[in-house]
């Protein structure tokens, strides 16, 4: 009986790839992968932009529910007292519109917990014993309660910054250091618009900042938009020219570039910027018997997680610190720091615009090329010019 006989050898052997296939299937996995990165970025950022488009729109929510509890918006920025907050005893310097939302974005927690007694944003004197930041004050407090709090609302997703950021409230350790970190925003409050913005007279705003500002170098404030500094009491019907064509927060969520005056390229984090100092920088103006005051021609010209629109959107670079180009965008130009400038345009990572909130808590995305006197119009909240919507 024969057995099973395995079928006869033709004499040919099984070759593998050779070195110039194997180079020919790397490249073309190679084109494939490249020709595949660039849609892979495009589905990323389309996300993130999504994202920083909610974050907005929460924020919005979160600004109308303020203004049906307490009939009014917040301030942009303002020293502690009424009626944001029951003031106190510590100088300093108050803080924000971020801040004064926090129990509307699910963060009742945290605020509650916060204490405004003069100085909530900044505390005058560090100086306790070791040079720590006295313990009884509430800058102190309120940084140390957020710190690695995460607040992430705040943050939008493409933004190449630190999410953390040095304190810059004069909350100190031993070795004088502001060591505590607090959460950075990638959004600014929008104040208003410079007068004749480009030059042409078609806008037109009385409500600006003058030299008799102790901070003019640090740029023009205005105090014409709907989240303004100080205290106006600004209600949604204040808003005469509608709540659809009026901005309330935009981007400021990517780093820009300058020039000092030996030509040194300024790009730090903390430069160039209206959020440098952190999440709870807010204004100096004082308060008078506990109460806010409104804002006039001589208060602090500083922006602090506001801006007041100068410059068009995304204007990333071009910039001079320390010289008279420089003055509003980088600081308080030759012989100050290079932050809190009041005029810090509107800036983001994402391709061709910013997102923006208006007032009627609708998102919208500015295009790059929005013409200045139409970006003024957008973020004043009465000068009754018309609007080209088409953004």
């Amino acid at each position: 009986m024969k057995g099973n006989l395995s079928p006869p050898s033709c004499g040919r052997s099984h070759r593998g790839f050779t070195l110039i296939e194997l180079l020919v299937v790397i490249a073309i996995i190679a084109v494939l992968i490249g020709l595949l990165l660039p849609a892979v970025q495009k589905v990323r950022e389309a996300a993130a932009r999504m994202s920083c488009s909610n974050n907005l729109k929460q924020m919005g929510l979160a600004l109308h529910n303020y203004h049906d509890t307490n009939g009014f918006l917040p301030s942009a920025g303002s020293a502690d007292g009424r009626p944001f907050s029951t003031g106190g005893s510590f100088a300093g310097e108050g803080t924000n519109w971020s801040i004064y939302i926090l129990p509307y974005i699910e963060q009742g927690n945290i605020f509650n917990k916060l204490t405004f007694n003069g100085d909530s944003g900044w505390v005058n004197n560090p100086a306790d014993g070791g040079g720590t930041t006295p313990a009884t004050s509430s800058a102190y407090n309120n940084v140390a309660i957020v710190n690695g709090s995460g607040l992430k609302l705040y943050r939008c997703p493409s933004d190449p910054k630190p999410p953390t950021i040095r304190n810059d409230s004069n909350v100190r350790d031993a070795g004088g250091n502001e060591s505590i970190l607090v959460p950075r925003n990638s959004y600014v409050a929008i104040a208003g618009a410079v007068d004749n913005i480009d030059g042409s007279g078609q806008f037109r705003e009385s409500r600006n900042t003058d030299s008799s500002s102790w901070s003019w170098q640090f740029g023009i404030t205005a105090w014409g938009g709907v989240l303004a500094p100080d205290y106006q009491g600004i209600k949604i019907t204040s808003i005469s020219d509608g709540t659809s064509n009026t901005l309330l927060i935009s981007e400021q969520s990517t780093q820009l570039q300058a020039l000092d005056p030996s030509g040194a390229i300024i790009n730090d984090q903390y430069s160039v910027t209206s959020t440098g100092g952190g999440l709870f920088r807010g204004h100096s103006n004082g308060s008078t018997n506990g109460t806010v005051n409104a804002p006039a021609k001589y208060m602090d010209a500083r922006g602090q997680t506001y801006t007041t629109i100068r410059y068009r959107i995304n204007q990333k670079n071009g910039w001079t610190c320390g010289g008279a180009n420089g003055i509003g965008v980088c600081g308080g130009g030759a012989g100050y720091w290079n932050s809190e400038g009041a005029n810090v345009p509107l800036v983001s990572s994402h391709s061709g615009g910013v997102n923006a909130l208006f007032a009627d808590g609708s998102v919208h995305f500015l295009s790059d090329s929005t013409n200045l006197v139409t970006l003024a119009r957008l973020a004043t909240r009465d000068d009754g010019g018309v609007i080209n919507t088409d953004y």
